[in-house]
């Protein structure tokens, strides 16, 4: 298992020449996205183009609903080419954790306090339920007890980071993971799109549609393209911080759940070799999402002591947190091969979208009902 330190090494030995092909397709693309949905090249930048225009004309008026992070990604997934790959997987991978980090800013005490308590419950419910489902529905379509186990946290948690998580603490086949992780890549950009407007569609309140998005995408950065969307969508108040401190309920469990799953590996080794193998991998808290806490103690902290210094470097600092987001999630696009994931994972789609979508309409239900 690797340190913290060895973890923030890997950022700076990963920046190598070969990422930057793709870092400039994906900030381009950021730029272009930004220009087209919004008028500036990055959020909160000077306006280059009338906001008439994003009123008047319907393609604009389209893509203004849209928005530069959700445009980004669909650019970027109909470019193909090798050369950008590197680029496009350090952008997915190392840009978006930065700007996970930079949304803690997001997320101060003010915000959490609006939380329902119903709603922190059936996040954890259906979390547990994705889980335990996964388990044995995978036993009985014939799925293997590690592909089980990472799809059903791949779904509950926090998508490809819980899985890469968990692998190792279970001794996963890296075909399996790989499988997983490129499924769930799949579904959560979906997700994406379809969980906003499930939420419009239904007609959620705010408060409803925060506790959905936050409870049912995969990866931390989906939240916030989805909560994005389902605003424009909705013409309503801004839900993108309180999806984001849902999402971060379910992200909390990751140690308890990789823990949980690393005590059931142990068991079936005894059952086999009578004894738990020594080196067994124990899950840690990513450097990321400590930092993440971290921002948020501490915008929180600087708001009550200094009020309109405070919110005028949280506006700064998420305005650079959604800029960066953009430029990550154009990676992931860039990076991701939609060919070569449905060929890897055809046997394993099935389930994992019927995972998905009943983790979706389970929620769905109990937020109309209970939220």
């Amino acid at each position: 298992m690797t340190t913290y330190r060895e973890d923030f090494l890997d950022y700076l030995k990963s920046a190598n020449r070969a990422v930057v092909p793709g870092l400039f397709v994906c900030i381009a693309v950021t730029l272009l996205s930004f220009l087209l949905t919004r008028g500036t090249l990055w959020d909160g930048g000077g306006s280059l183009l009338p906001h008439e225009l994003f009123v008047d004309n319907p393609v604009f008026a389209l893509l203004a609903k849209i928005g530069p992070i959700v445009l980004a990604l669909v650019i970027c997934l109909f470019i193909n080419c090798k050369l950008f790959d590197a680029g496009g997987s350090y952008a997915g991978k190392y840009l978006l954790r930065i700007a996970i980090i930079l949304m803690g800013a997001r997320v101060t005490a003010d915000v959490l306090m609006n939380a329902s308590a119903s709603g922190l419950v059936l996040i954890l419910a259906v979390l547990a339920l994705t889980i335990v489902l996964a388990m044995v529905l995978g036993k009985k379509l014939g799925h293997t007890w590690e592909t089980s186990a990472l799809t059903g946290t791949g779904n509950g948690i926090c998508g490809v980071s819980a899985t890469l998580s968990v692998a190792p603490v279970i001794k996963a086949d890296q075909k399996y993971v790989h499988a997983v992780v490129g499924v769930i890549s799949l579904l959560g950009i979906v997700g994406v799109f379809l969980v906003p407007a499930i939420a419009f569609g239904v007609g959620m309140t705010d408060a409803q549609a925060e506790v959905f998005i936050g409870g049912t995408l995969h990866e931390i950065g989906n939240v916030i393209p989805a909560a994005d969307l389902y605003t424009a969508l909705s013409g309503g108040e801004d839900v993108g911080a309180l999806s984001l401190a849902y999402k971060m309920i379910r992200v909390a469990m990751l140690v308890v759940v990789a823990s949980v799953f690393g005590w059931l590996w142990c068991r079936r080794q005894e059952a086999v070799h009578a004894s738990c193998p020594a080196d067994r991998v124990k899950a840690k808290v990513q450097g990321f999402l400590i930092l993440f806490v971290l921002m948020a103690v501490g915008m929180t902290a600087f708001i009550t002591l200094s009020p309109e210094i405070g919110h005028a470097v949280q506006s700064s600092l998420v305005n650079i947190s959604v800029t960066i987001l953009t430029i990550a999630m154009a990676g992931v696009g860039l990076s991701m091969n939609l060919r070569e994931t449905l060929s890897i994972g055809k046997t394993l789609l099935p389930f994992a979208s019927l995972l998905w979508l009943i983790q979706v309409v389970v929620l769905l239900g109990l937020t109309m009902f209970l939220v």
